[in-house]
């Protein structure tokens, strides 16, 4: 007679295995998630502060070039709720607007202001703009327009 014997595997532990593995794997899946979130919201938060600091500057350029006794301005602090910006001059139509908003971030910007235009240079260039527009409108006047074709019958 021949005996049979039968082959049991023993299989209780090959489950926590595999649980721990799952574990491993749903672990690193919500650190990396966290930290694409973290970099995301940095990013957001320095755009958000690089355009508050360009605001800034565009609101001093502007209040710059309005100011009509410029050549007295060396240097100027103006302050604003987000920060402030410093304006120094750098030559007789160059300046350097330093913008600092509350919570550190800094930008800053060189520009310069164009020269005035004299009057009477002024008054030349409307001159020679008018003497252009009414040679264009001469111009169209002479030549017949589409729209004011006859149509003939026959």
């Amino acid at each position: 007679m021949q005996s049979t014997k039968k082959i049991t595997t023993e299989d209780e532990g090959s489950l926590l295995l595999s649980t721990f593995y799952l574990l491993i794997f749903i672990s690193f899946l919500i650190l990396s998630l966290t930290g694409i979130i973290y970099n995301q919201l940095t990013q957001l938060q320095l755009t958000s502060q690089a355009y508050e600091a360009k605001a800034l500057i565009e609101v001093s350029q502007n209040m710059l070039r309005e100011k009509d006794d410029l050549d007295k301005i060396e240097r100027a602090m103006l302050y604003f709720k987000q920060g402030e910006v410093q304006i120094k001059k750098l030559s007789e139509r160059e300046y350097k607007l330093e913008a600092r908003l509350n919570n550190a971030y800094k930008s800053s910007l060189t520009f310069s202001i164009p020269k005035e235009v004299k009057t009477e240079e002024a008054q030349e260039v409307i001159e020679h703009h008018k003497e252009i527009q009414d040679t264009l409108e001469q111009r169209n006047a002479d030549e017949p327009s589409e729209n004011k074709r006859e149509i003939k019958s026959k």
